[in-house]
């Protein structure tokens, strides 16, 4: 039994079968191979990591205003942008996101549209502006009572310090009592104003948000507050200049009420040399 057992022995020690010794070497090859590979990623991530760093800290930077080229604006440049986007030097390029960016100094400067890229070589930040141009002279009420200035043909607000900084409005319309809420109604009466058969003077909202108009020719208009009547109201409107007789019309009317432009109600002053008679 002991020398059965002795002759295993021998036979395992052996020399293994050429097949079994061949697969067993490329075992040992492939191991090494691929502990050679990790230590060669390892090293071109630190070395990657490294350039990266390098180039973020020293190379892709913005260190100062000059390297924002800014364009498009007549009245605006670069100071007027760092401080509404609130940029400090030295800042890394790479953690400027273009798209925040363009919100923000759309929300910060009287500006239509803002275009934001980064530059790589050379470092550094192209803004492309596009100015709006005041249209109207508007009020407001704010914290501080009521506030001057304009709005441009899109019924945004521009301070009065920035619309001095350019030209005055292009036409002598007044929106008295601008709030944001109604300022899509204020665009399209700004944008319709030519065709109402008569100048419009100006453009009254209430702090409900009611809205009425005062023209040459009609005097006050009481429009209200729905803007899915607009369109209807402002071609009832360029009617009524062309058809209403003109003893009916301005100064002999307190106002017409299109609220409902199917039904236009014309409120007339009492006749001052009308006497009530006397019991």
């Amino acid at each position: 039994m002991a020398r059965s057992k002795d002759k295993r022995r021998e036979r395992s020690s052996g020399p293994l079968p050429p097949g079994v010794e061949r697969r067993r070497r490329l075992r040992q090859e492939r191991r090494r191979e691929q502990l050679i590979q990790s230590w060669r990623i390892l090293l071109f991530a630190g070395v990657s990591s490294g350039l990266i760093w390098l180039l973020l800290s020293a190379g892709w930077s913005l260190r100062s205003q000059e390297q924002l080229s800014v364009s498009g604006s007549e009245r605006l440049g670069s100071d007027a942008v760092v401080k509404a986007a609130g940029l400090r030097f030295p800042r890394p390029l790479i953690t400027l996101e273009p798209g925040r960016l363009e919100r923000r100094l759309l929300a910060e400067l009287p500006v239509q549209s803002v275009s934001v890229q980064r530059r790589l070589v050379p470092p550094g930040l192209v803004i492309t502006l596009k100015d709006r141009r005041p249209i109207a002279a508007a009020s407001r009420m704010g914290a501080r009572g009521r506030e001057q200035g304009m709005v441009d043909l899109e019924g945004h607000w521009m301070p009065l310090t920035v619309a001095r900084q350019g030209e005055g409005p292009a036409s002598a319309v007044r929106v008295e009592g601008w709030i944001p809420s109604r300022r899509s109604m204020i665009a399209t009466v700004l944008e319709r104003r030519d065709q109402l058969g008569s100048p419009l003077q100006v453009i009254y909202v209430a702090p409900d948000g009611d809205l009425s108009l005062r023209t040459k020719a009609l005097g006050l208009v009481r429009l209200g507050s729905n803007e899915r009547l607009l369109d209807q109201q402002l071609s009832t409107i360029a009617l009524l200049s062309s058809s209403l007789p003109e003893t009916l019309r301005g100064t002999a009317s307190s106002g017409i009420d299109l609220s409902d432009p199917a039904k236009p109600e014309l409120q007339l002053k009492p006749d001052p040399k009308q006497k009530t008679s006397k019991p």
